[in-house]
């Protein structure tokens, strides 16, 4: 009976963590309007360390003290790549298509763990991995002029981006406590752009800046609900709900856009998830 109750708590907590991923998506998109990306980008992090700030300084700062800085450092690096590649793509793509992109994680996630922690992938996980790139196919359509297809690209880069993340994380899990690898990620990406801010040009607008503020302060709760969600529930069974994310961005921007997915993206959107709920769901296939 406990076990049920904490999977449907899990499961809620996840669930509304993505839909503070979709609203920072949404934030994002608004915001970058003009050619501010690298400020959007720092401010949304500067907020989110800020945020994060007095629950470090409560623990006391030897809290953050860790024996796998690399890996903390290279979860920042790519985890910050993805947030702003996802946030370039929405320029040149819909933002739904933008939103699945960034999650097809999972379905890279199994190939890094060949790569990097030489495991075994079962033939379910191949199979589930083959249907996500059929989704994906179907979704961006390539053709011959598939490097010009910028916004695609991009959308492909931050999902990739992101699977590196997702995998330090799952190094740094058995060894660092969740809110110092969620401070570390956004303390790092937010020193990591510092020097980009010479090429930024001037302060955009200060709407544009409340709304990387809100932005950011979206992409803390998201991160503390996920967290949370996840102690409650294992990654096999809520994961796939990091999905309902495309769901909600695809309601608000209709509600806020009047953009309506067409009906391929839709169908390869449906074999991502189903892709990505096969491999989650398969982790028990996952041997080293």
């Amino acid at each position: 009976m406990n076990t049920q109750v904490n999977l449907v708590k899990g499961s809620i907590l996840v669930i509304i963590g993505f839909f503070f991923m979709a609203v920072f998506g949404v934030l994002t998109k608004a915001a970058y309007v003009n050619d501010s990306g690298i400020w959007i980008s720092f401010i949304t992090y500067l907020i989110s360390t800020i945020l994060l700030l007095p629950f470090i300084l409560f623990k006391g700062l030897s809290y953050l003290k860790s024996e796998h800085f690399p890996y903390h450092f290279c979860r920042a690096a790519f985890g910050c790549a993805a947030s702003f590649l996802y946030m370039l793509s929405m320029h040149y793509i819909p933002l739904v298509n933008a939103t699945l992109l960034f999650n097809v994680a999972p379905i890279y996630l199994p190939i890094l763990a060949i790569i990097f922690m030489k495991e075994k992938i079962s033939t379910r996980v191949w199979l589930a991995i083959g249907l996500g790139l059929i989704g994906i196919i179907i979704i961006i359509k390539p053709n011959a002029q598939i490097f010009e297809q910028s916004g695609d690209l991009i959308g492909l880069a931050s999902g990739m981006s992101l699977a590196i993340a997702y995998f330090m994380i799952k190094l740094l899990s058995s060894t660092d406590p969740s809110l110092r690898v969620i401070f570390y990620y956004f303390f790092l990406s937010l020193i990591l752009q510092l020097p980009l801010l010479f090429f930024a040009g001037e302060l955009p607008p200060m709407k544009e800046i409340i709304l990387a503020a809100l932005a950011g302060a979206s992409l803390v709760l998201a991160q503390i609900f996920i967290v949370e969600g996840y102690k409650y529930a294992p990654v096999s069974k809520v994961g796939v709900f990091q999905y309902t994310s495309i769901v909600f961005v695809g309601i608000i921007d209709w509600m806020i856009w009047g953009i309506v997915p067409t009906a391929s993206a839709l169908f390869g959107a449906l074999l991502v998830v189903l892709a990505a709920y096969f491999i989650i769901s398969s982790k028990r296939d996952l041997k080293t």
